[in-house]
């Protein structure tokens, strides 16, 4: 929440000078807010090209027309054979639809192109949606490079270098808009899928849904400020990983990974450490452990989040703290072997007992509640629980509030 208010107001006075300045060079009276369709007019079929795109389902879709035209759309650009932060993109905004419910393609539509046509053929992006069971209102794209290419640019993720860059260095900016209003943000995929959400479900749509009307700010919970090994659990590892419940097998949704609840005194420590820097050249290695790991979590790789190593430090101290808080809650005189039945096995890497498993894909699928300050210690991995959120409230579609 403490980054919503200022970037939404800077979006929006941006947007607004925008708006005169395109009307003014266009010799017309600068229209005033309260006109109709200011921004829908501004950002329009005037300036998004309608250019033909095909689905993973085989429909053949104008972009203009037929995808964003008076709707509330979230777009990204991915190409399937990513190996780290596409996988993570798209598990989070997994978490975004299922607190959507059944507004998705209702009111909310989500767009993922590739930016690797020429191999993310109409039957790859089939292939790729099925394996991540993707819902109704969401759908993968392809079309003419150069198309795509003037897409991204006139959505801002995009630079006039682009062809000289590596498909690993695509912008990685979520694109969050609503037509019809010419409200149009970009957003991190490691954005609290709760707060993604909450723009999505209300702020896009002007509020127009009530939120419940049992709450008081004076029931308000007390905002804390989470360390930086925290928000690393949060926004990297949580959507695969939980720190105490036990390891995740969504394999449907690629959720997999195992369960780093004292995971530094089940993994060597050296050991664990590369894992989290480079674990897709260990498993390029053929690694034992790591290849192992794999093979138990359905295959899933854990993406290589390009940590550096103070990074690893701050993020082994945060599950290390957090552990040792699940210990206290469960009134546990832990130490640092951890429980018996949370080894750490994953297709990712984390810390498990000797012949165990390895921490999973490091994204975050729970919110880590415990505390410390200080990122430092700690060798391993635990599990992130389950309030991933603290900040934000509101009701944003049939099953999801944001933020407990």
């Amino acid at each position: 929440m403490r980054n919503l208010i200022p970037v939404g107001l800077g979006l929006l006075t941006v947007l607004a000078a925008l708006v005169a300045a395109a009307w003014m060079n266009r010799g017309d009276t600068v229209p005033t807010a309260d006109d109709p369709g200011l921004g829908g007019t501004v950002w329009g079929a005037d300036y998004f090209p309608d250019v033909t795109l095909t689905a993973h389902d085989g429909r053949r879709l104008r972009f203009f027309e037929d995808m964003i035209e008076d709707r509330v759309v979230l777009i990204n650009f991915i190409y399937t054979s990513c190996p780290d932060t596409c996988p993570l993109e798209t598990a989070r905004l997994l978490e975004v639809q299922q607190l959507l419910g059944d507004r998705m393609g209702e009111d909310v539509f989500f767009y993922s192109i590739s930016i690797d046509p020429d191999n993310d053929t109409q039957p790859v992006l089939a292939e790729f949606a099925d394996s991540w069971d993707i819902p109704e209102g969401w759908l993968f794209l392809t079309g003419d490079y150069d198309e795509i290419t003037l897409l991204r640019k006139k959505l801002g993720v995009s630079t006039d270098d682009v062809d000289s860059l590596d498909l690993a260095d695509h912008d990685l900016h979520l694109v969050l808009g609503n037509q019809a209003t010419g409200r149009w943000m970009k957003r991190s995929p490691f954005e609290n899928s709760y707060v993604l959400a909450d723009q999505l479900g209300r702020w896009l749509h002007n509020w127009d849904r009530p939120g419940p009307g049992d709450r008081d700010f004076a029931d308000a919970p007390e905002l804390r400020q989470i360390s930086t090994g925290e928000d690393l659990f949060r926004t990297r590892c949580q959507a695969c990983h939980t720190i105490g419940d036990g390891d995740l097998r969504d394999t449907a949704r690629r959720q997999v990974g195992p369960d780093l609840y004292h995971v530094a005194g089940k993994r060597d420590a050296d050991w664990l450490r590369r894992w989290l820097l480079e674990p897709d050249v260990m498993l390029e290695e053929g690694d034992p452990t790591a290849v192992a790991m794999m093979a138990d979590f359905n295959g899933v790789p854990m993406p290589n989040f390009r940590l550096s190593d103070r990074e690893v430090t701050q993020l082994l101290g945060y599950i290390d703290r957090e552990s040792r808080r699940v210990d206290r809650v469960r009134g546990v005189n832990g130490g640092a072997d951890g429980h018996a039945g949370h080894g750490g096995h994953g297709a990712h890497g984390q810390a498990a007992a000797a012949g165990g498993d390895g921490p999973g894909p490091d994204h975050a699928a729970h919110g880590g509640h415990g505390g410390g300050d200080a990122d430092q210690g700690g060798a391993g991995m635990a599990h992130g629980s389950h309030d991933s959120h603290d900040s934000h409230g509101g009701d944003v579609g049939a099953e999801g509030e944001a933020g407990r």
